[in-house]
């Protein structure tokens, strides 16, 4: 039975690569059915009932699969495209036919709201008119609501006109959210009467992911002599603040992230931020011909015959003023094409920069101004940029770590760890306040944020006095997540949340699957010590079983979190997107454990084995499946 499982969750997985047919056959949908007859069988035949805990969980997940299956038999899902002054009373389905609304609609107004100083869009809005008398305004994240019908903007035309998605399932959606709401309930009991009942004991608390990874940083290269604006000038320049990527922030954040998108680096030459991007929109054409543009590709370079890593924009036209990287593009596959794209970005900053479009100088009149305090604590955080410092202090700590193994006094380690601990969540909530949102929204914030998680963790594994060697190799993992964010703070996105994201869900869902993802990658390090270690084999298996029901409980909430804002964006909450598929495979493939049939916790080499070979999936959920078409695909 636990072999046949596993079989079954892999075999969910793979079908991520096959035809998304797959999904809709008579064959998938008769499998779920047998998934939800067999929940049915073992709460019967294990007489679930007698743990209430228990059973309202497992009957939350049943009436999620009979959820599943009403909205396949009986929505109704399609799309309607609604032009000024033309009334419409159908929508057209997803195969073609045409089906009746509730009432007439017609569209009264569409219009686009944009980023202040933009022209990329933050909102969509679409104001509409009902046969009935009733008026629907709708927009990204915000549901219009008709007699059970429910529209959702999707997308707009160059007339003025709008796209809806309508999604009618009132029965399938009640049923499901119902199932979300026993489930949380019931896992949150379980959970609570696991700590209430002292199953967690000593030492059985948290821990993270052991990996390593090797630094590569760019040696900063001496420019030529440049013109430049005077030092005293850009000073005075630091606090403006402007409109910049949707934001009010201090002229030193856009000159700060311009320079790291451009260079790769804080300072070129001797200039800070502010200066080199005043004077290069001052004397544009002076700096066409330095080479500071950074192009990393080797392929890339070769191709263009340039030499060094550093080029100028003159160097990317031929004598008749063809840009040469565009007569060797492709088409968008393969790798020297992705570097093209990089590059064209960075040569459209500098076209961006010169036309007076990448910032505009913010007014009190029309937009609100930051406190002087605000202002300083975004300086303060750019100047300082604390993931790198996060990054080497979490290299110290892993020195320091493995120093302790051959030292007596091992409680040391904790009081150090915590003093870490502290510091990384005082930055975490110094980058919240001065991008006044919970940074989860890309891919170096959600790598600081799982940092300073592990670390955290780490802190109760030392206090819980398991083994040196654990919290050696968690702190590994943590200085791992820190250096991603430090790279991927030094090729900054510059371009605002898309509409979908600018919802108060993303925080929300990123947080819980990210913190789930930490605790349940602490069985990796845990197992690699149990193997490597014997005498601590069973006290390992023993905190793999005790991180398995935290991590797998915060791991189905944020999944249901993540279904409950897909529905509240796209009129569906599930969609079989190859994330989706991967964050419910590594769901399935982590729960298994906490069962009494697969029985691990009397074989903890075999158990170890086991969360060696799973922590796949959870490399594969994050990062495997980008390399297929996904919803998710946004940074």
């Amino acid at each position: 039975m636990p072999l046949l499982c596993v079989v079954f969750a892999l075999f969910v997985g793979a079908t991520a690569f096959m035809p998304a047919g797959v999904y809709s056959s008579a064959a998938w949908f008769a499998l779920w059915a047998l998934v939800a007859v067999a929940l049915c069988v073992v709460m019967a035949r294990t007489r679930m009932w007698r743990s209430p805990h228990l059973f309202v969980m497992h009957a939350g997940m049943v009436l999620m699969l009979a959820g599943g299956g009403i909205t396949a038999l009986t929505s109704q899902r399609g799309t309607l495209h609604l032009r000024p002054s033309q009334p419409a009373d159908v929508f057209v389905a997803g195969d073609g036919r045409e089906l009746l609304l509730p009432a007439t609609l017609t569209l009264q107004s569409f219009y686009p709201e944009y980023y202040p100083g933009m022209s990329f869009p933050k909102d969509f809005h679409s104001e509409i008119i009902a046969s009935d008398g009733s008026a629907m305004s709708i927009s990204m994240n915000r549901i219009g609501r008709l007699n059970g019908y429910r529209f959702y903007q999707t997308s707009f035309d160059n007339d003025g006109g709008t796209v809806l998605t309508v999604s009618h399932d009132p029965a399938g959606i009640a049923v499901v959210y119902l199932g979300f709401f026993l489930f949380a309930i019931g896992g949150a009991a379980v959970l609570l009467l696991k700590l209430l009942k002292g199953r967690y004991g000593r030492g059985r608390r948290w821990g993270a992911v052991g990996m390593l990874a090797a630094f590569a940083s760019v040696a900063a290269q001496p420019l030529s002599a440049t013109p430049a604006i005077s030092e005293a000038a850009t000073d005075s320049l630091s606090a403006r603040q402007v409109l910049f990527n949707g934001r009010t922030v201090p002229f030193n954040t856009a000159a700060t992230l311009i320079t790291l998108k451009l260079t790769g680096r804080m300072k070129v030459g001797a200039m800070s931020p502010e200066r080199f991007v005043g004077s290069v929109i001052s004397y544009g054409r002076e700096w066409s011909e330095v080479p500071f543009i950074r192009i990393k590709s080797g392929p890339l370079r070769r191709a263009l015959d340039l030499e060094g890593e550093y080029v100028s924009l003159s160097s990317l036209y031929d004598g008749e003023g063809n840009y040469r990287p565009g007569l060797i593009y492709k088409g968008g596959g393969g790798e020297l094409d992705d570097a093209i794209l990089r590059l064209d970005e960075k040569v459209a900053i500098l076209a961006g920069l010169w036309k007076g479009e990448l910032f505009t100088p913010a007014d009190g009149a029309r937009n609100s101004l930051r406190s002087d305090f605000s202002v300083r604590a975004e300086i303060a955080y750019n100047r300082l940029m604390p993931v790198r410092l996060e990054f080497i202090c979490s290299m110290i700590l892993v020195c320091v770590a493995f120093a302790f193994l051959f030292l007596s006094r091992k409680r040391l380690l904790w009081k150090i760890v915590s003093v870490a601990a502290v510091c990384e969540c005082g930055v975490f909530v110094w980058l919240w306040y001065v991008t006044d949102r919970f940074p989860v929204s890309d891919v170096p914030q959600i790598m600081q944020f799982m940092g300073t998680v592990v670390t955290l963790l780490t802190v109760l594994i030392s206090y819980r006095g398991y083994p040196v060697l654990l919290s050696a190799l968690t702190l590994l993992i943590a200085a791992f997540l820190f250096l991603v964010s430090w790279l991927g703070f030094r090729d900054p996105q510059l371009s605002p949340l898309m509409p979908v994201l600018a919802s108060p869900w993303l925080a929300v869902h990123v947080s819980i699957i990210m913190a789930a993802y930490a605790v349940l990658g602490l069985t990796f390090p845990a197992a690699l010590v149990g193997l490597i270690v014997r005498s601590e084999s069973r006290r390992m298996s023993e905190l793999t079983r005790a991180l398995l029901l935290p991590g797998t409980y915060l791991l189905a909430v944020g999944i249901i979190v993540g279904a409950m804002w897909a529905n509240v964006s796209w009129g569906r909450y599930w969609a079989w997107d190859p994330k989706e598929t991967w964050a419910l495979v590594t769901l399935m493939l982590y729960s298994l454990p906490l069962h009494r049939c697969f029985s691990l916790h009397s074989r903890p080499k075999a158990c170890h084995i086991y969360m060696l070979l799973i922590f796949t999936s959870i490399i594969m959920t994050y990062a495997g499946v980008n390399c297929l078409s996904s919803l998710h695909a946004y940074n």
